[in-house]
C-alpha cells in the first residue's frame, strides 16, 4: 500500500486529490494539507507528497526539499497549472521526483504516483518538452536528448529486453501508449525500426544489462 500526502491550498481541487487517492485500492491517503504549515503537522510518513507549487505561505518546491529532509524516502511530485520552464527546471535541479500539470487525465496522475513509489522520475508532457528544450540548449548535447524522461525511461527497459506488455505493466500504463511512446521515439531519434532505436540506446549505455 502506497502511502499519499496532498498539499494544495484550493479546497474542490484537494477533495478531488483525496477522492482520486481513495478511489484506488493501492493508494491510502495519509492527510490533505492547505499549506505549508499544515503539512509540516503531519504525523504519517507518506511514500509520496503531491505538491501544489503555489502555497499561500511557501513555495511548493521549497517545501518538497524540506518534505525529503524530514523524511528521506519520500517522493514529491509537484502538482500545477503552471508550465513554466524555469519552475519544471528548478524542480527537477532541485531533486524532486516528478512535475505534473493539473489539467493531466486522472488515470495520467495515479500513474504518475505509482511511478514516482516505484522511484522514477516523472514528468508531464509540457514539463518533458521543457526538459528537453533545457537539454537541446547544452553544448555537445547527448544524441538521445531530443527524448523526454519518459521515453527515455521506455527505451532504456526496451534495451534491456522487456515487451511492451511488461513496460506498460511496469509503468502502470496501456499497452497502446507504450506503442505510440515508442513511435514518438523512434521518430525523434530519426531511425528506422525499434531495433534500431534500441542499438541507439545500447550504443549510448542506456541499457541496465
Amino acid at each position: 500500500m502506497t502511502r499519499v500526502l496532498v498539499i494544495d491550498d484550493h479546497p474542490i481541487v484537494l477533495k478531488g486529490l483525496a477522492a482520486l487517492i481513495e478511489s484506488d485500492p493501492t493508494l491510502t491517503l495519509v492527510a490533505a494539507a492547505r499549506t505549508v504549515a499544515e503539512a509540516a503537522a503531519c504525523e504519517h510518513e507518506p511514500d509520496v507528497a503531491v505538491v501544489d507549487l503555489q502555497l499561500p505561505d511557501g513555495d511548493g518546491i521549497q517545501l518538497g526539499t524540506k518534505l525529503k529532509q524530514r523524511w528521506p524516502n519520500v517522493r514529491v511530485l509537484i502538482l500545477t497549472m503552471s508550465a513554466d520552464n524555469h519552475s519544471i527546471v528548478r524542480s527537477v535541479g532541485a531533486g524532486l521526483d516528478g512535475y505534473v500539470l493539473k489539467d493531466s487525465d486522472p488515470d495520467e496522475l495515479l500513474a504518475a504516483i505509482h511511478a514516482a513509489a516505484q522511484g522514477s522520475l516523472v514528468l508531464g508532457q509540457g514539463a518533458s518538452d521543457a526538459i528537453v528544450a533545457a537539454a537541446a540548449m547544452a553544448p555537445h548535447a547527448d544524441p538521445l536528448a531530443a527524448l523526454d524522461t519518459r521515453e527515455l525511461e521506455i527505451l532504456s527497459l526496451l534495451a534491456d529486453g522487456l515487451t511492451t506488455s511488461q513496460i506498460a505493466a511496469r509503468l502502470y500504463l496501456a499497452p497502446k501508449t507504450i506503442l505510440n511512446r515508442v513511435s514518438a521515439i523512434i521518430t525523434k531519434l530519426d531511425v528506422a525500426t525499434r531495433a534500431d532505436a534500441i542499438a541507439r540506446a545500447k550504443a549510448a549505455g542506456l541499457n541496465n544489462k
